[in-house]
């Protein structure tokens, strides 16, 4: 199994992004993996894509990411701001929530462009 971050997704799902070309490489590798993502994800994607993309491409998207494994993460915000708190607040609250994400499901593995997933609790980042 392993977790999408909104920096993959966004970089996937936008052509123009810098990130593009290796994200489809990565899609590729990971294609017979279960893929989770969480409603975090899904708003903050929807959020960051909403200053890159217009609306109607943004509704097909939403549509696509409807096919992920997708989690109701509130009940994880607390153990993920004590991994913010844990990591000095040098990680967004976003990134500090799938981190605990990660952990209450045993996942290691990322996909993800943020280097702040980097040396933490047994993480692989796919990049």
């Amino acid at each position: 199994m392993i977790f999408l971050d909104t920096d993959f997704l966004v970089s996937f799902f936008i052509e123009k992004e810098y990130n593009h070309q290796r994200a489809v490489e990565i899609a590729e590798t990971i294609q017979n993996e279960e893929k989770l993502i969480s409603k975090l994800v899904i708003a903050e994607t929807i959020t960051l894509m909403k200053q890159k993309i217009p609306t109607k491409d943004i509704i097909r998207i939403y549509e696509i990411l409807q096919d992920f494994t997708t989690i109701d993460d509130t009940y994880l915000f607390d153990k993920g701001f004590k991994q913010f708190i844990k990591y000095d607040s040098n990680m967004s609250f976003f990134d500090s929530v799938y981190i605990a994400i990660m952990q209450e499901f045993d996942i290691y593995k990322i996909a993800t462009f943020d280097k702040d997933f980097d040396n933490k609790d047994k993480i692989i980042r796919i990049h």
